[in-house]
């Protein structure tokens, strides 16, 4: 029996997919209890008086959370430091108020979450944000710290309409891949058992009705029946493509859009704010550059007020 375990069974070698993966089932478990998808271990300790009842096991919510951090997890992390301050969460209304405010804590989270690879940028800028209002309202870090922390959320900002774009680009030749139909030898992704989570394969078949096809898996050659609507095509593609497709997004996932990655600040504000340091620290012309930058962003989304005013400030740094 030991042989046999040893061939059928070999150890899991845990790779940093894997302990992405397991992330993102822990914060996901995390998400469904605190949405009430388990009401039946919901704690009676409170006794028969429903009022005092939680709505969930906040207990649950905190445990996969926490364990979701601890594999860097973006999402989990943001949660996690938008708690310690304070702020209202997506992932559990009672989260803030079992977990106690620690404005030390939630920065390492911050920190934790930027400094994950394996994610997409959007909620890297919202713990960015959130970083960087933090340590502004403590007052106690020098300006060198604040330029790093906007510099690089700046940078993911950027990043993320880039992986906007591409998404975008992505699902628009999905779109006219499946318009145009199928053919034996494309290269796609099929819904593997209808699961949600796909893998790349390719058709070797497309049957008589034309709405569906068979597909050869690239990984263990097995092949499986599909609709069209449970097939997309594949492309070469960044890498962005690979880590928003291969499985379902929170939305899907989840029901809903996750409220914790809406930024704190605007692409404008972060600009100013930038520009605004640089002058203190006597880069006038790169200050000037930035603000700008800032006004012309700020008149693309109508603050024009704003923009006026940072307009200003870029020609009495050029003077």
């Amino acid at each position: 029996q030991k042989s046999m375990m040893k061939v059928t069974a070999p150890p899991m070698k845990v790779t940093d997919e894997t302990r992405g993966n397991l992330g993102k089932v822990h914060y996901h478990l995390a998400c469904l209890h605190g949405t009430d998808r388990f009401p039946e271990i919901v704690s009676d300790a409170h006794g028969e008086n429903a009022e005092d009842k939680p709505s969930h096991d906040i207990f649950s919510v905190i445990f996969h959370l926490c364990h979701a951090a601890s594999l860097y997890n973006v999402q989990a992390c943001l949660a996690l430091a938008r708690a310690r301050v304070g702020l209202d969460t997506f992932v559990s209304p009672l989260l803030k108020t079992n977990v106690p405010i620690d404005f030390e804590s939630s920065k390492e989270f911050c920190k934790r979450a930027m400094a994950s690879e394996r994610s997409a940028a959007a909620p890297k800028v919202a713990a960015g944000c959130l970083l960087y209002q933090i340590i502004e309202d403590e007052g106690t870090a020098g300006d060198v710290e604040k330029i790093n922390i906007l510099e690089e959320t700046w940078s993911m900002m950027k990043l993320s309409v880039e992986e906007e774009e591409i998404m975008k680009e992505h699902k628009n030749k999905q779109s006219r891949g499946m318009a145009e139909g199928l053919h034996v030898g494309d290269k796609v992704e099929g819904n593997y058992f209808m699961e949600g989570t796909f893998y790349s394969g390719v058709v070797v078949e497309v049957c008589e009705d034309g709405n569906s096809v068979v597909i050869q898996y690239d990984d263990d050659g097995s092949t499986e029946t599909l609709s069209n609507e449970n097939v997309r095509s594949l492309d070469p593609a960044p890498e962005i493509l690979a880590a928003q497709t291969a499985r379902l997004s929170d939305e899907e996932a989840l029901g809903t859009v996750n409220t914790d990655e809406q930024h704190l600040l605007q692409d404008f504000d972060v600009m100013a704010k930038l520009a605004e340091l640089k002058a203190k620290t006597g880069q006038c012309a790169n200050a000037a550059a930035l603000f700008q930058e800032a006004a012309d962003l700020a008149m693309n989304a109508g603050k024009m007020k704003s923009a006026n005013s940072w307009s200003t400030r870029a020609a009495e740094l050029e003077g």
